[in-house]
């Protein structure tokens, strides 16, 4: 922060009598520069006493409390500074870094402004406006006025190292690599750019080299609290994603000892208790980190997710705790923008998404996007997440419109959605990764619906519908939603299979015994999940169970379940883990089994159909709530029902009686109910979601006209 602070300061002072003497400046600047914070004081107080009229010497008083973040203070001596010379462009400066601390972010951009506007040819002017736009999330912005700084003086290291952040945002990694390294050859002993460098590595999936560049500040002397914590942090999201969750686990633990609310390291020691089927332990850091964080929606819908699909809770309690934390943010809604209330206008179709990639959202809304593209609708597109592959460009091909919002802040998108002149916006993602909720609250459109992505409730009023079906949200269960339902007369699933590799072949399993199989996400597998099948391998003596996801990676998490096991009598010989694997070879996986075992209340959704598209039923128990009947639905909507059981008596009973008939000899009949049901049917479905939209629009557009 302080970079170029002596030819700043040099600049900004008045000259007068009454402003400090040079040499006492600078020996400030150098006590600064030395971190001898005793030494700054000392200098200070000598300021205060001997100059007290000098707005130089409230300034450096503000920077001082800025470094020990004291920032009532801070803010106090800068007044005073401001007050003694109102034209004084470092105090600005300072003012909107104290500001931005504090997180009043509006305020902090406009004194940025005014610094930049008192001295337009100052790089740390420059940067200190950078860096203010960078904290609302307007990377464009932040981009432009690092380069400018840049282009003043490109040897400042901290104006690389908050470019290369930048670029980091807007989703250029390879020019991120490039200025935070130049900006660690500028300068070598700045701890935080190593951990930049190590998070854009991070991005790039690159965890060796992510951990081989926090490896060449660990230990040493250029470590501060703070940047022990970042340190810390760090190295815990590397090893989680390497599925090293021991070593993530005690990273985290050391960033919490050293700051117990820090955000970051309490939603990764959170996800990593959810993983281990702890979620009670889970829901407690998911809250920490909203405590300590309460704007950021991230934090909020991982507790609101965890709270509603892991937990045992009755569903009253989780729609109140929904609304509550859903609402935690008041957010105003923005005066609406009437696009034109025509019965029979084109209408203006927009999706939300972080997934329009290999995702399960994308094999849900292709075939739909295919038809409903060939109607009298313009379709947009709005990706949340700079990560791509074949599946986006195979997607982007529906669309009409194609936008990247990720590198876009919330005022920012909704202006790009009101431009588009968007009438019904969907939301796919809710409350999971890469949502954009925060933007729905604002309610930049006139009908917004919410379907795929989350089963429950969002909690928000301001989403009007929740696309789904009889099956999932029954008459007598409405009141558990803020959304109104649309209901589709057979699902609210519409499975596409146009990735798939049509060369792939249904085979019957080579293993003798019988081969049960669960290829769900291990947050899903609770205790009793995992007792019940238990009883299920007791029954029937010489049968196994595969278990197959990415976190079997890891050695312990494999070994946790293999212990449940063998206290429920179970040997580990029994138990196959596997993780995972491209799409297509993970598919010829389902060859290996010829029963899959649905986990509950949590279901599978996207691993029922591709079971089901390899020919191997799936066992699932009747559920209670909208999320738990993910399969229920999918299996009823296929002719399936046989494989639903009431209570888990009738589970077991179902999966003992299926394997002592041996294996299936009719996993292509299976594959052919699927292929042939309406979960399938793209045209089928588009058509009538068609349909739903032009009611909705129409009653939309009749409403609006009896209130004008």
């Amino acid at each position: 922060m302080f970079f170029g602070l002596k030819k700043t300061m040099k600049k900004n002072i008045k000259e007068s009598i009454i402003e400090p003497p040079i040499g006492l400046i600078n020996i400030a600047i150098e006590n600064i520069t030395s971190n001898n914070l005793h030494g700054l004081k000392s200098c200070i107080d000598k300021m205060i006493s001997e100059y007290k009229n000098g707005s130089t010497s409230w300034l450096f008083l503000a920077i001082y409390y800025n470094i020990i973040n004291e920032l009532d203070k801070a803010e106090e001596a800068i007044k005073k500074s401001l007050k003694l010379n109102e034209n004084y462009g470092e105090a600005y400066r300072i003012f909107a870094d104290v500001l931005r601390k504090k997180q009043n972010f509006t305020d902090g951009l406009e004194k940025a402004k005014k610094a930049a506007e008192i001295n337009p040819n100052n790089a740390s002017a420059l940067d200190t406006l950078g860096t203010a736009y960078a904290s609302i999330n307007d990377h464009i912005n932040a981009e432009f006025y690092f380069k400018k700084a840049l282009g003043i003086n490109n040897e400042l290291s901290v104006i690389h190292n908050n470019l290369g952040n930048t670029y980091r945002h807007l989703g250029k990694n390879k020019e991120s690599i490039l200025h935070l390294e130049k900006a660690i050859n500028l300068d070598p002993n700045i701890a935080e750019i190593y951990n930049n460098l190590a998070i854009t590595y991070f991005e790039e999936k690159n965890y060796e080299k992510a951990l081989k560049t926090l490896e060449k500040i660990n230990n040493t002397e250029l470590l501060d609290h703070n940047n022990l914590v970042n340190l810390y942090t760090s190295y815990g999201h590397i090893f989680s994603k390497m599925y090293k969750y021991t070593e993530a686990k005690q990273y985290y633990k050391k960033a919490l000892d050293l700051d117990q609310e820090n955000s970051s390291a309490n939603n990764g020691l959170a996800e990593i208790y959810c993983i281990f089927q702890d979620p009670e332990k889970a829901i407690k850091f998911f809250r920490n980190s909203i405590d300590k964080s309460p704007k950021i929606q991230n934090n909020i819908s991982n507790y609101i997710l965890c709270y509603n699909y892991l937990l045992e809770r009755d569903e009253k309690e989780k729609f109140e705790e929904t609304l509550k934390y859903a609402n935690l943010v008041d957010q105003e809604i923005i005066k609406q923008k009437i696009n034109g209330l025509k019965k029979n206008k084109t209408i203006n179709i927009g999706f939300v998404s972080g997934d329009f990639y290999n995702h399960p959202v994308s094999y849900f809304i292709e075939s739909p996007l295919k038809f409903l593209k060939e109607k009298d609708y313009n379709i947009y597109a709005y990706n949340n997440n700079n990560y791509t592959d074949s599946f986006t460009s195979e997607l982007k091909k529906y669309f009409h419109n194609w936008r990247d919002i990720y590198h876009l802040n919330d005022e920012q998108i909704i202006e790009t959605i009101r431009n588009d002149e968007i009438d019904i916006l969907f939301d796919l993602s809710g409350h999971t990764a890469h949502n954009s909720l925060s933007v729905f609250q604002r309610k930049p459109a006139p009908i917004q619906i919410s379907w795929l992505g989350y089963s429950k409730t969002t909690g928000l009023k301001t989403i009007d519908y929740i696309l789904t079906d009889n099956i999932s949200i029954p008459k007598n269960e409405e009141h558990r939603f803020t959304e109104k339902p649309i209901r589709m007369e057979n699902s609210y699933y519409c499975f596409s299979n146009f990735t798939i590799d049509k060369n792939i072949e249904v085979e019957e399993s080579k293993y003798n015994d019988f081969i049960f199989g669960c290829f769900n996400n291990t947050k899903k597998l609770n205790k009793n999940v995992l007792r019940i099948w238990s009883c299920i391998l007791r029954d029937i003596p010489k049968s196994k169970i595969i278990l197959k996801f990415k976190y079997y990676e890891c050695n312990e998490l494999r070994k946790k379940i293999t212990e449940f096991f063998i206290k429920n009598s179970i040997d580990e010989n029994r138990l196959i883990f596997f993780n995972q694997s491209p799409r297509n070879e993970y598919l010829k996986y389902y060859n290996k089994i010829d029963l899959s075992l649905d986990p509950f209340p949590y279901p599978g959704g996207t691993t029922t159909c591709e079971s089901l598209f390899m020919g191997v039923p799936v066992l699932t128990m009747k559920g209670c709530d909208s999320l738990s009947r993910n399969s229920e639905n999918i299996l009823i909507n296929c002719g399936l029902s046989d494989f639903i059981a009431k209570n888990e008596e009738e589970y077991i009973n179902l999966a003992k009686s299926l394997a002592k008939k041996g294996k299936f000899a009719e996993k292509n009949k299976i594959k052919t109910k699927f292929l042939s049901s309406n979960l399938l049917n793209g045209e089928l479905f588009s058509n009538e979601l068609d349909k739903n939209i032009k009611i909705i629009w129409n009653e939309y557009c009749k409403n609006k006209q009896m209130i004008s």
